[in-house]
């Protein structure tokens, strides 16, 4: 059964996809930010950090102003913020304006998560849902490896800064879009006042939702440090063009889909803890191979840049 004005599964998509795109379509560009705005790397790297830390705050604030107002006026006005951080970005001078700009986008940008994920449970139940959150997977996989993919062609033709201009674009045919097809999700009548310190004590006492985030923290930690090293090591490093090291991300992703479609026919056979272990030892080997074959390079033997640059995405895969 779903809501009575259910909304368009593609407008989702597109709202939940905004935070993935936004969040990697630069990262070919990072060394070219870097000596662009004469800042060092890792200050450049800050740009990835400081957003997860306004995603973060933002989605404790949009999640609680949405449970009041509505998700619609919220959606809203989270995509005008990110509009604003973005043009901010384009036209930054410095790393200071670059770092703040990033901060002023992601507190917009995070109502993708929290409130796509709202509006799906508000409006769908049961085998709707399900098929709702089938496509948002696919859309996870997919606009990580479109992210960097074209803005590395982007950046490569145009500029980095035209990639702050392109998404700016993008978010406000979105802005139109969820203006004109929408709906309210969540009416007055189910509107309630909710203690966010009563859910935080609730979370921080439960050991599974503990042990879960940490997992989950654990591999957005590895795929984060490709995000923000990964271009300085294949570009700077390994020589690799911008826009093959945004190609590589499709690799990524197409590894990633297949890890999702695994483990859904797995679960037929197995518990969804042996899975999860499995996938923890799949981490683990390819990590440790990776270092071993790094830790050589750097001691023992020299290594082709190509045999690196294998090396590095086939980790990354796993």
């Amino acid at each position: 059964m779903t809501y009575t004005l259910s909304p368009a599964i593609w407008l989702i998509v597109l709202i939940v996809g905004l935070s993935q795109l936004s969040e990697t379509i630069y990262t070919p560009s990072l060394p070219e930010i870097s000596r662009a705005l004469h800042a060092s790397a890792s200050m450049v790297e800050y740009t990835l950090t400081i957003y997860l830390v306004a995603f973060a705050i933002g989605i404790l604030f949009w999640g609680k102003l949405s449970d009041r107002v509505g998700r619609k006026p919220c959606v809203i006005a989270g995509l005008m913020i990110f509009i604003l951080g973005c043009i901010g970005c384009y036209f930054s001078q410095s790393i200071e304006d670059l770092l703040l700009s990033r901060f002023i986008q992601a507190f917009g940008d995070s109502i993708a998560s929290v409130l796509g994920q709202a509006i799906c449970r508000d409006a769908f139940h049961g085998p709707a849902l399900s098929k709702v959150y089938s496509a948002i997977g696919i859309a996870l996989a997919l606009f990580p490896a479109l992210g960097p993919t074209c803005g590395a062609l982007i950046a490569q033709h145009f500029g980095w800064p035209i990639i702050f201009l392109f998404l700016t674009l993008f978010s406000t045919c979105l802005v139109i879009f969820v203006a004109f097809r929408l709906p309210e999700t969540h009416p007055h009548a189910a509107r309630r006042k909710i203690s966010i310190s009563h859910v935080a004590a609730m979370l921080f006492t439960d050991r599974k939702v503990l042990g879960l985030g940490l997992i989950v923290g654990g591999c957005n930690g590895i795929l984060f440090s490709y995000f923000a090293e990964g271009s300085f090591y294949l570009i700077n490093g390994l020589g690799l063009y911008p826009s093959e090291y945004g190609i590589s991300f499709i690799l990524i992703a197409a590894s990633a889909m297949c890890g999702g479609f695994l483990s859904k026919r797995l679960h037929s056979s197995f518990r969804s803890k042996a899975i999860m272990s499995y996938g923890i030892l799949i981490i683990v080997w390819c990590t440790g191979a990776f270092s071993v074959i790094a830790l050589m390079n750097h001691s023992i033997i020299n290594l082709s840049t190509e045999v690196m640059v294998v090396a590095t995405i086939l980790s990354q895969m796993g």
